[in-house]
């Protein structure tokens, strides 16, 4: 008996291990589909190729598919092919996805290099008709995500129209679209649930038309194809008023609009009836300040972004926003021409009545001395008036409710004393620019200590960060160099050097937190700082000239 138990035993022992994939193949179908949803796309996609049962789960699990990447390659010859598989593929799953990116892109080395091939069927031959098609699969594709499909991106190579197509995106939450030229036509303007939206056009402004397109391909165009719907060609875009009036191009209840790089030297009419907007990015435009009188409409505003718009003076209408909580003006100004009041005086007057402010950055805005207004601003959090001709700061109310400040190192050493007023200051930015810190050169030893005493001995300092323009280091002087290293022996502080990504700009979402710790009672001095808890949405702080 015992020889048969053993004789079993060692049977056992000696039978084959089950393959390593049986674990897989026999787990339940959503525990399944919930460790496929830990592959990239790409492979998830491709396990519908293991066997039947993977290919329904791949099918039908909802959870594979919310978020959807296409990349395209333009022009190349079986991008066409492509776009069919990708609808083919979409159709049994079109009612899962919830994010679509689209990122089509131009290889213009690839198109000369088949040109100069002479090869017939390359990538130089994709033509008008092949864009057409290619965009009516991109189209048909969205229509089947229609009811589901809650944000959307775009990146596209040629001029992108977004006409009556748009309407069919009912559920459509966000929207982000990045052209060389962008003309916007109506469609967009009825979705009832589109409230953050973002254009980006490139290379020609942004248009907007009260008029349908005929169907094309969105650069067609530009490609040689006949139709009409471009704005300045016969059958274009109508003027900016009479694109204010029908059907509306923009959703009214649009709470977040980005038109950052959109060669705009005004604001486009149908921003008129969006009455609850309340975030508004215009950088990296030519704005003229005299054609903003638009401006003084969006009474519901409380964040302006308009840094690097180059204006000849602040907007005269920025005073009539008194809702206003965050303005980013960083290099958004020129000089003031000699016939202009300097720009502290400017301020004085337009900044002044907005006593909601919260959040101000004013980084090279040729401002020579700091606004007696803004002095006297109790609401503000978070200032920055880097990189600026003023040396000193003022005592003032604006210090009693500041978390964040951010100035060049020659302001340091004329007003650290003055910090100890900002008794909530968590964050201190100390841009070296290296052009106007001919004080904080010739420092002494005596200038050192006092600095490094104010910011060590600060009850609620918690950072010190230097940034650096576009990665490359400022340089600092001896000065600057040994007060880093007397507050980096502070155990409680951090002392860090950071690009401007790397800065953790403060917005409405951070302004509204600290107002929330405030008045829980956790605002007090020496109660914990609100680092880091900033928008993921934003650009950065400080863009390139």
């Amino acid at each position: 008996m015992a020889s048969r138990i053993e004789s079993g035993a060692s049977k056992l022992c000696a039978a084959p291990k089950e393959p390593d994939d049986a674990s897989a193949l026999c787990l339940p179908d959503d525990v399944l589909s919930s460790v496929l949803a830990l592959l990239p796309q790409k492979q998830r996609a491709q396990a519908a190729l293991v066997c039947r049962r993977w290919a329904g789960v791949t099918r039908t699990a909802a959870v594979l598919w919310e978020s959807v990447e296409l990349g395209l390659t333009l022009p190349n010859p079986h991008v066409l092919e492509r776009t069919e598989c990708f609808l083919a593929w979409l159709i049994p799953r079109a009612r899962a996805v919830a994010k679509l990116t689209i990122a089509a892109r131009r290889d213009d080395a690839a198109a000369a290099a088949a040109g100069g091939a002479g090869s017939p069927s390359g990538a130089a031959s994709l033509g008008p008709l092949h864009l057409q098609l290619l965009w009516s699969n991109l189209v048909s594709a969205l229509t089947l995500m229609g009811p589901s499909l809650r944000h959307l991106s775009i990146e596209w190579p040629d001029e992108l129209q977004l006409g009556a197509w748009m309407a069919t995106l009912a559920a459509l939450e966000s929207a982000s679209f990045t052209a060389p030229r962008i003309v916007v036509r109506p469609g967009l303007g009825s979705l009832p649930a589109l409230t953050d939206l973002r254009f980006r056009s490139s290379k020609k402004p942004l248009a907007f038309a009260a008029g349908h397109a005929s169907p094309r391909a969105p650069n067609a165009g530009n490609a040689g194809g006949g139709g009409g719907g471009e704005p300045g060609g016969a059958g274009g875009a109508s003027s900016p008023a009479a694109a204010a009036l029908g059907a509306p191009l923009l959703p009214c209840q649009l709470v977040k609009l980005r038109l950052e790089g959109c060669h705009l030297t005004e604001l486009p009419a149908p921003l008129s009836r969006l009455t609850a907007l309340e975030d508004l990015v215009l950088s990296d435009n030519n704005l003229q300040a005299a054609r903003l009188t638009m401006l003084s409409r969006l009474t519901t505003l409380q964040q302006l972004t308009m840094m690097g718009c180059n204006m000849q003076c602040l907007p005269p209408t920025l005073a009539a926003l008194r809702n206003l909580r965050v303005l980013y003006l960083d290099m958004g100004i020129q000089a003031p021409a000699p016939d202009m009041p300097p720009m502290h005086r400017q301020c004085d007057a337009l900044l002044g009545p907005l006593q909601n402010l919260g959040i101000l950055s004013m980084g090279a805005c040729h401002l020579q001395a700091f606004p007696a207004e803004l002095a006297c601003q109790s609401s503000l959090r978070a200032l920055y008036l880097d990189d600026n001709s003023m040396t000193s700061l003022p005592a003032g109310a604006y210090l009693d409710g500041l978390h964040v400040l951010g100035v060049d190192w020659r302001v340091l050493f004329n007003s650290h004393a003055v910090l100890r007023h900002a008794r909530r200051l968590s964050k201190l930015c100390l841009m070296a620019m290296g052009k106007l810190e001919a004080e904080a050169a010739v420092a002494t030893e005596g200038d050192v200590a006092a600095v490094v005493c104010s910011l060590a001995g600060h009850p609620s300092l918690r950072q010190v960060l230097l940034p650096s323009l576009d990665g490359h280091r400022s340089q600092l002087y001896i000065a600057a160099l040994n007060v880093l290293i007397g507050v980096s022996r502070a155990q409680h502080l951090e002392v860090k050097a950071v690009t401007y990504h790397g800065i953790g700009n403060e917005w409405l979402d951070w302004l509204r937190e600290v107002e929330a710790e405030e008045a829980g009672g956790n605002g007090c001095p020496g109660a914990a700082p609100l680092l880091g808890r900033v928008s993921s949405t934003r650009v950065p702080r400080r863009s390139s000239p």
